[in-house]
């Protein structure tokens, strides 16, 4: 069991349930309208070809670290550091990624064209994430295309699986959506900036120039703050169109402990003592949004 959380990150799970439970909110307190049954086996999905995206990732770093003898011991060595079997591993990533089709392709069935959009959407991101020649993370592209694919699409997945057969639905669906996915899009988007700070180094040895290797530290840390800026703006504009409960603008009185947070990571960018911070507040700023939205709703 520890080698298969390794292996897919699995404490990273809440990276992709807490954006589907903020496109669930919206749809019934803006669209009045929930599919429980499909939502629940849309996260099933999404989980699973997050997980599996995950181990892929690890599966490209080891080969990546197998051909640097400098870095060949990293801690981020996954695969390496927790004694992973490769056929082992490529069998616990076809088992998710079958569970992924195999839903998918019903939910598809259910609700129409436009979730095979957003679905394929993400699937290809998530493929070039990782895969392929020319894998994003190894770009400056990296922190958007995570940011996209599970603050934004996952976002919209969960409004629209709730709402294809509803009276109120509507083909702007995505644009309102875009809006309430903004505080997960900012955030999530920053840990992958926050990470990629802290390997900058590290990640040059292997062949990755991340947006921190083209920005540097100072200007990679300045975006973090601002990114963190347009997540809480993007929070309090759902509340004032009406997209999302009022209450979830209570999220604004821990601006001062969150900026205390954030200041610890910014003066000491670590991967072991201060990285954990933009993880935190990720679950801060989106946890709470969803907390607050579910009281909203039973207000």
């Amino acid at each position: 069991m520890q080698r298969f959380k390794a292996l897919v990150q699995a404490q990273t799970t809440l990276l992709t349930i807490l954006p589907l439970l903020l496109g669930t909110i919206m749809a019934a307190y803006h669209y009045h309208h929930v599919n429980l049954g499909e939502t629940f086996l849309l996260m099933l999905s999404a989980i699973c070809f997050h997980l599996a995206v995950n181990g892929h990732n690890q599966l490209s770093d080891y080969r990546r670290y197998q051909n640097s003898t400098t870095v060949q011991d990293s801690t981020n060595n996954i695969i390496k550091r927790f004694e992973i079997s490769i056929p082992w591993a490529y069998s616990v990533l076809g088992i998710l990624m079958l569970i992924f089709f195999i839903s998918g392709l019903y939910l598809v069935y259910l609700s129409g064209w436009p979730l095979l959009l957003l679905g394929g959407s993400s699937f290809l991101i998530g493929y070039c994430y990782s895969g392929g020649p020319y894998p994003l993370l190894k770009t400056p592209l990296g922190e958007l295309a995570s940011g996209l694919a599970m603050g934004l699409n996952i976002t919209l997945l969960g409004v629209y699986i709730n709402i294809y057969n509803a009276p109120t639905y509507d083909n702007w669906f995505w644009l309102t959506g875009s809006i309430v996915s903004l505080p997960a899009v900012f955030t999530i988007a920053n840990i992958m900036l926050a990470n990629n700070i802290c390997d900058k180094d590290e990640d040059v040895v292997i062949g990755r120039k991340t947006l921190a290797y083209y920005l540097g530290t100072k200007h990679s840390l300045t975006l973090l703050q601002i990114n963190y800026v347009f997540s809480y703006l993007g929070l309090i504009l759902s509340a004032i169109l009406g997209y999302l409960p009022w209450l979830i603008v209570l999220s604004i009185f821990t601006v001062k402990s969150d900026y205390q947070l954030v200041q610890g990571f910014v003066k000491a960018p670590n991967k072991v003592t201060t990285f954990p911070r933009n993880v935190l507040m990720f679950h801060k700023i989106v946890g709470l949004e969803v907390i607050l939205g579910l009281l909203g709703l039973l207000l």
